[in-house]
């Protein structure tokens, strides 16, 4: 499935179970509103029948190994149809932010077209004529912003394809990452915020959080952090330790967690922490979206000083010497 054609699948699948439908009815009737897929969803249809986790199927579907364990432990806690909304819900947000990251770079990748076809037109007819002048700062500034621009396309496509995969591994690699590091991290404190409100709120201890999230898909988030945090519990190390050590997990949960609120009450103050670094995740994303522009605009400038020099530099070098 595509990106967009995921979203209608969780938006499709929470309308449907929160108006009362089983998963089984919500899967039979799919192919009916959705005719194009209807070999696709017949599939996963017939896998959940004969006994398939639905995270399993859909990672046949496309979706990543945290988005499948995420939602195999909302089938085992019954929150399938919450955690269906809060997924649509970022993938939405990625979606629109995709969106106007690509708004904002149009205008600039015009710009950069027209300026590079300038710049073979220079090349062919122009600077031939000043072969003999010996001038080439132009030149040298021009191959440092070719060498950054590449850079800038080479490390844009490395963050598409480790989020696209989005198991630990690559989302350990992103938090790393210049400029997107800070929003990945946030990203996966909010996931796992979310994960740990949903099962305090369903009775589990620290202890059975982690063996269930062992349990889950291999290398995904939730199931390489719950090994990671059961044997440190079991060699004797103290939560406090464990949460600083650990840079997908916010301190705000450690303080949480020690306060000795009832499960209830715990799970509601946890869910209170996601939707805070919910609403951060989505002011830091936009404002690194409106700060693209300007970024692309100080290159496209660059450049253009770059044809300056690499058309006037020689022409005032022979100038002198006549």
């Amino acid at each position: 499935m595509t990106s967009q054609e995921r979203l209608n699948f969780l938006d499709y699948l929470q309308n449907s179970l929160s108006n009362g439908f089983s998963l089984n009815a919500s899967l039979e009737l799919m192919p009916i509103l959705w005719p194009e897929r209807q070999n696709l969803i017949n599939r996963l249809s017939e896998g959940i029948q004969t006994g398939t986790s639905l995270g399993k199927e859909l990672l046949r579907l496309g979706f990543s190994k945290t988005v499948a364990a995420q939602i195999d432990l909302a089938m085992e806690q019954g929150s399938l149809s919450e955690c269906l909304e809060q997924l649509a819900t970022l993938d939405r947000l990625k979606n629109e932010q995709i969106k106007k990251l690509k708004t904002e770079l149009s205008y600039p990748l015009v710009l950069t077209g027209m300026m590079i076809c300038l710049l073979l037109f220079m090349q062919t007819f122009v600077s031939s004529q000043f072969t003999e002048a010996g001038e080439h700062t132009g030149d040298i500034l021009l191959v440092g912003l070719l060498g950054l621009g590449l850079f800038f396309v080479y490390y844009l496509v490395q963050v598409l394809n480790l989020l696209k995969k989005q198991d630990y591994r690559s989302l350990s690699k992103l938090a790393h990452y210049p400029l997107v590091g800070p929003l990945v991290q946030l990203y996966v404190k909010y996931l796992l915020v979310y994960d740990v409100a949903m099962l305090i709120s369903s009775g589990f201890s620290l202890q059975k959080m982690c063996e269930y999230a062992m349990r889950q898909e291999a290398g995904s988030l939730q199931q390489f952090i719950g090994a990671k945090v059961g044997e440190q519990l079991a060699a004797g190390k103290g939560l406090k330790e464990i949460v600083e050590k650990e840079a997908f997990l916010p301190n705000e949960l450690l303080l949480l967690l020690q306060t000795g609120s009832k499960k209830n009450d715990l799970g509601s103050r946890c869910l209170l922490l996601g939707q805070t670094l919910f609403a951060d995740l989505t002011g830091k994303i936009e404002k690194l979206i409106i700060n693209v522009q300007p970024f692309c605009f100080i290159l496209i400038g660059l450049g253009v000083i770059g044809m300056y020099l690499k058309l006037l530099l020689p022409m005032y070098t022979m100038m002198q010497s006549i």
